[in-house]
């Protein structure tokens, strides 16, 4: 748990050498320590609403958005409400799930996240209470609880790509052009909500053993995966990296130099509803139904042009593509702890040993030339090695099987069950991949080992 301030009170202390009072002191700490891993409260005084106003429960909003972000929007509340106490409790989007089914402590009152699969999983469990809305056709859950869209794709930083002498990124698979080895970055899913749906959004659009192949090759060009999605964004303002993958508001937020960060939506076509929720929960539903109402409001909604929320407002949005429209969130929850697994295994743990691959096919294929039959042997080699080394170990559906998601949910007692399972599982899939990687790379040698020979034997036969 993150808190947006700590605020320690000391233990009252006791008589030397008694232990009853030792034990009194002790608990006293603890009660302390509880109290103070609490969110810190943004209340109206801090806002700039008049000292002394009257203060009413406080409303606990869950979120994943940095602190700065909910500091500029709890100020802009503060005005609206004043005297209105709002608690932050800043966790990670699986965190935030975790928090909410597994009835954690403190209770929340609303849930605030980017990740519209976040959003169909609390409302798929009727966690979230259903907000009034305008008679027509039933939008999915996302959008109903939508307050802002976002748009996935890459961010750059111009003065790095033209000094390295970089391509400007066209599309998503641009990215795997050999000029980008080592320059891109992205987070890892099993921290980032926002990755979790990109990785989504590759795997719906272009289905799931292609999709898998894309990310797997993608891997080889990866400078490195982040912790989380805001470590992607200042690792360009860094110069750690050129390019990277995420969502689009936290590039528009970046500065570097006096420079924005360049961004370029992909698919460009597609916008993904971020959403706030009173939950069915809520212990201050009325303060949960104002937050919620003011987000969704005029006055929230004018607020996402300030620089430092850089959000696509509601009005803004324009109706679901026909993508959008096919995207299966309730799929995304489903499986999404078996994804976030996979990609650890596939790709995380597997960076060095994609980046060799990948680098030594490309090479190989680079010699390639020509209609002769060692041309044509070398090619079917090489296509024989990218389809060993973009393999998955589980099928599309064994990925949203009940049994396999009971054993990787956070909330399941199987998971805690079939622990010994579960790692073993997962190490397997990890061996699976370095072996097929392995076996990858031995093709790709007998590839250029084929094309050696041919060199040879056609100087000897003019």
């Amino acid at each position: 748990m993150k808190p947006s301030r700590l605020a320690v009170r000391s233990a009252p202390g006791g008589g030397r050498g008694r232990p009853w009072t030792s034990i009194a002191g002790i608990v006293a700490g603890l009660l302390a320590l509880a109290l103070a891993l609490l969110p810190r409260p943004l209340a109206a005084q801090d806002a700039g609403a008049p000292a002394g106003a009257p203060a009413g429960p406080p409303t606990i909003v869950l979120t994943s958005y940095p602190e700065p972000f909910a500091q500029a929007v709890a100020a802009a509340y503060s005005r609206a409400h004043p005297g209105e106490e709002l608690r932050f409790l800043h966790k990670s989007t699986h965190a935030i799930i975790e928090h909410v089914t597994s009835e954690r402590l403190p209770r929340a009152d609303v849930v605030w996240t980017s990740s519209p699969i976040a959003i169909a999983e609390l409302a798929r469990a009727r966690l979230l209470a259903r907000p009034e809305r305008a008679s027509g056709p039933e939008p999915s859950d996302p959008r109903l609880h939508a307050f802002a869209y976002s748009q996935l794709g890459i961010m750059w930083r111009p003065d790095l790509v033209r000094a390295k002498g970089l391509p400007v990124p066209t599309d998503l698979q641009s990215l795997l052009a050999p000029d980008y080895a080592g320059m891109v970055a992205m987070s890892a899913p099993a921290r980032s909500g926002t990755t979790l749906l990109f990785v989504e959004l590759v795997l719906q659009s272009r289905g799931w053993d292609e999709g898998w192949a894309y990310l797997q090759q993608l891997a080889g060009n990866l400078a490195t995966v982040t912790a989380r999605s805001f470590g992607v964004p200042e690792g360009l303002a860094h110069g750690r990296f050129p390019v990277g993958i995420g969502v689009g508001f936290l590039a528009r937020t970046q500065q570097t130099n006096g420079e924005q960060l360049a961004f370029l939506a992909a698919p460009e076509d597609v916008m993904l509803p971020a959403g706030v929720a009173a939950l069915s929960t809520a212990r201050h539903a009325q303060g949960a139904r104002r937050f919620v109402g003011f987000l969704q409001g005029e006055a929230g909604q004018a607020l996402l042009a300030d620089p430092q929320v850089a959000r696509i407002p509601l009005a803004a949005a324009r109706q679901a593509t026909p993508f959008e429209e096919r995207f299966d969130y309730l799929l995304a929850s489903t499986r999404r702890d078996v994804v976030v697994a996979l990609f650890d295994q596939l790709v995380t743990y597997q960076l060095d040993e994609h980046r060799r691959f990948w680098r030594r096919w490309r090479e190989v294929g680079a010699m390639v030339s020509g209609e002769g039959d060692a041309a044509r042997e070398a090619r079917a080699l090489l296509g024989q090695a990218y389809r060993r080394a973009t393999g998955v170990p589980v099928r599309a559906f064994m990925a949203h099987d009940p049994a396999l998601v009971r054993v990787f949910s956070p909330g399941s007692p199987e998971r805690l069950e079939n622990r010994a399972f579960r790692e073993r599982l997962m190490e397997s899939w990890h061996r699976e991949t370095r072996e097929r990687l392995a076996e990858a790379g031995a093709l790709v040698e007998q590839a250029q080992r084929r094309m050696a020979a041919a060199v040879a034997v056609s100087p000897a036969q003019q």
